[in-house]
């Protein structure tokens, strides 16, 4: 697409004078706690006092990229496959890695209905380095509490219209994740007014708060009422309160379970009675689940390497895009090893089927002899990509320590990630990377959970 990536920051804050920053930044002072009450994080000693400020056309441009590589990964995996069974044998995922994937089922844009690229901006440029696909796409809930706080403490400060340097420039939120979302359930499993849907945690991970169930269930209750306004009615339960009742229907704490909202990874399930108990009414056609568990099979990053093997076969308006903007992954074998060690400084090396960051070595971070070691073990163990490293523009972010209250301002990596639901954009998924730590932006280094507002001019 024809878009000037370059014309203007992407952090839109890079444009405005140092009047507007200091009154944006003086509100933040006042209402970060606010902000981010009840975000879960890592990160126990910094909160950031502004909202990344993203331009709506520039938001737009990155919606159409995202969704025409999200077509073209699920093309890439049709022309090899046509089930899920026959793509999860290519790839080389274990069987039964994959709970409730059906290996008859078809791939289809049902699979694409809802997920999360990670992208860093690199020169301006977006680069897709990971797609998440699939329903288990995270921080929907908080991001955007995140940003339509820092909205309400724009308003209160009468900042919704701030002076740019070109003149006034009016401040948004992205539109709803929380309610695309629930479209895209509503329309993917058919949902009719009244119908019951049971959102589904997993929580036996390390994740702030997971020991918790109950606050964490409550914690979901507005989550909850946003989906009433739409018709839908629903609650919430970790994976270990759902049983099979005296009927053999699948039930939370005695209340019936239509369908399955299925807001957990779906690797590696859990041998308890409630997995069980899921997997038997999904099975026998009971349940049906937003989103089938074939997803996570796209986003396996060989996907990404597939993709870049049949760049010849693309429009050319195709290979364009996918050469600005996914950078280049291949598998790693034993004839690019001395390469790769040579090449450190300019590569990534990946693990295909891991996520949040877990197996990455970024090479110019790395200790030579680590670098090696690790490729090393990736050759011998298999399952192991090399890509591009992707130089990632920095971040000018103000932060406030969370006990004393003192400001710095600190130049830091970010992601982004917009969510896709029903293939719209909606909200965003901004990780702004800690100065205590290095460029893997994963929740372990103590990244900040933010979310963006949108800015037009």
């Amino acid at each position: 697409m024809d878009f000037d990536w370059r014309g203007t920051s992407f952090d839109y804050w890079e444009e405005l004078p140092q009047a507007t920053k200091d009154q944006v930044l003086a509100a933040g002072a006042e209402d970060w706690k606010t902000v981010f009450s009840g975000v879960l994080t890592f990160n126990k000693s910094w909160r950031p006092l502004r909202p990344v400020l993203i331009h709506h056309k520039t938001y737009e441009a990155l919606g159409e990229v995202m969704d025409r590589l999200l077509q073209l990964l699920l093309e890439t995996g049709q022309r090899r496959a046509r089930t899920a069974g026959e793509l999860r044998k290519l790839l080389g995922t274990p069987d039964g890695l994959v709970g409730y994937l059906d290996y008859e089922e078809e791939l289809g844009e049902h699979l694409i209905q809802s997920g999360r690229p990670d992208i860093l901006i690199s020169g301006g440029v977006p680069k897709f380095v990971e797609f998440n696909v699939g329903s288990e796409a995270g921080c929907v809930w908080d991001t955007e509490r995140v940003s339509t706080r820092f909205l309400t403490s724009f308003s209160s400060h009468g900042l919704t219209t701030l002076d740019g340097a070109s003149g006034p420039v009016e401040v948004l939120a992205p539109p709803s994740p929380v309610d695309g979302r629930y479209q895209a359930i509503i329309d993917l499993l058919g949902l009719k007014p009244g119908d019951r849907l049971t959102t589904v945690l997993r929580t036996e991970g390390e994740y702030p708060g997971s020991d918790n169930l109950p606050a964490i269930v409550r914690s979901l209750d507005p989550y909850v009422e946003r989906g009433k306004a739409l018709g839908i009615d629903g609650d919430v339960a970790p994976l270990i309160w759902l049983e099979t009742d005296s009927e053999g229907l699948l039930v939370n704490q005695g209340r019936r379970v239509d369908a399955v909202f299925r807001l957990f990874v779906c690797t590696d399930m859990p041998d308890v009675p409630g997995e069980a108990a899921l997997r038997a009414a999904v099975e026998s056609g009971q349940t049906k689940l937003f989103t089938s568990t074939a997803g996570w099979l796209l986003a396996n990053k060989i996907m990404l390497t597939y993709l870049w093997d049949d760049i010849s076969l693309l429009s050319p308006e195709d290979q364009e895009l996918v050469r600005l903007h996914v950078p280049w992954s291949r598998l790693l074998t034993a004839s690019m090893l001395e390469d790769a060690v040579a090449q450190r400084a300019s590569l990534v090396l990946k693990p295909a089927d891991e996520y949040g960051g877990a197996g990455v070595l970024v090479g110019h971070e790395t200790d030579p002899a680590e670098w090696r070691e690790g490729l090393v073990a990736a050759v011998r163990d298999g399952g192991f990509l090399l890509q591009d490293y992707v130089r990632p523009d920095r971040l000018t972010m103000d932060l406030a320590h969370v006990e004393t209250g003192e400001q710095v301002q600190v130049s830091v990596p970010y992601s982004v990630g917009p969510y896709t639901f029903g293939r719209k954009p909606y909200g965003c998924f901004l990780r702004v990377g800690s100065h205590e730590h290095g460029e893997v932006l994963n929740l372990k280094r103590a990244i900040h959970v933010t979310g963006p507002l949108l800015v037009t001019t």
